[in-house]
């Protein structure tokens, strides 16, 4: 991503240190800019990626593309990152984003043509209760845009690249719309894939480490085989 980035900071929760292991690009959609800008207003809407085959499942660094049009300074954006274990009945499967992974929180943005922000491990800790963020093969991704007054000229959104470089991508993509709650899987009406630039660096996470991760039964997340529809 050959952009400016943002360093976000954050305290270290529950003494977890990064691991003396290497970081391994598990997921890099970075290159194929497809000049396309997409503005999803108020809505939240994430990206479901597939990581590269291997055992680096904690996240270590995570980063992203956004822009900024006419802002008036109190916008903020919010990441999240789901396990896609949710009941969506138009599939009749357990395939949309349900269980949160790791939260953000809202926090604030500049106006920008385009910039890349990094979400840190001691971001990470801090955004899932100062445990290490620990995904399945497969995971959403998703931004909502706070603050931003389309009636006062201003405007947000993510680039679309396309096809990731490292792991893959589904082509269509999730929208919750807070006017009308509820996640609905979309596409692209003339065909363009919807793939949001983004990078994924992991690691292999310790047996300790995986043991804390998995409390809330994230290991039934990551063993169980998901079978997609899409």
């Amino acid at each position: 991503m050959k952009s400016a980035k943002v360093l976000l900071t954050a305290a270290v929760v529950g003494g977890f240190g990064m691991m003396a292991t290497a970081q391994t690009l598990v997921y890099d959609n970075s290159s194929n800019d497809q000049v396309i800008r997409f503005n999803p207003g108020g809505a939240e809407v994430g990206d479901e990626i597939i990581l590269a085959p291997g055992p680096e499942r904690m996240i270590s660094q995570f980063r992203f593309q956004y822009w900024g049009q006419n802002f008036s300074g109190d916008e903020q954006i919010r990441v999240r990152f789901y396990a896609n274990d949710a009941y969506y009945a138009s599939h009749n499967a357990f395939i949309a984003p349900g269980t949160i992974l790791f939260d953000s929180g809202p926090f604030s943005i500049v106006e920008t043509a385009r910039q890349t922000i990094v979400l840190d491990y001691a971001t990470l800790l801090a955004g899932n209760g100062g445990n290490p963020v620990i995904v399945p093969d497969s995971f959403t991704w998703s931004i909502q845009f706070l603050n931003v007054d389309p009636n006062a000229g201003e405007s947000a959104g993510l680039d679309v690249y396309s096809p990731p470089t490292v792991g893959n991508s589904y082509t269509s993509y999730w929208e919750n719309d807070p006017l009308n709650p509820g996640w609905l899987l979309k596409t692209n009406q003339w065909g363009i894939p919807m793939d949001f630039a983004a990078q994924v660096q992991a690691v292999v996470p310790e047996p300790n480490v995986l043991a804390l991760g998995l409390g809330g039964g994230l290991l039934f997340l990551l063993m169980r085989g998901r079978r997609s529809l899409r």
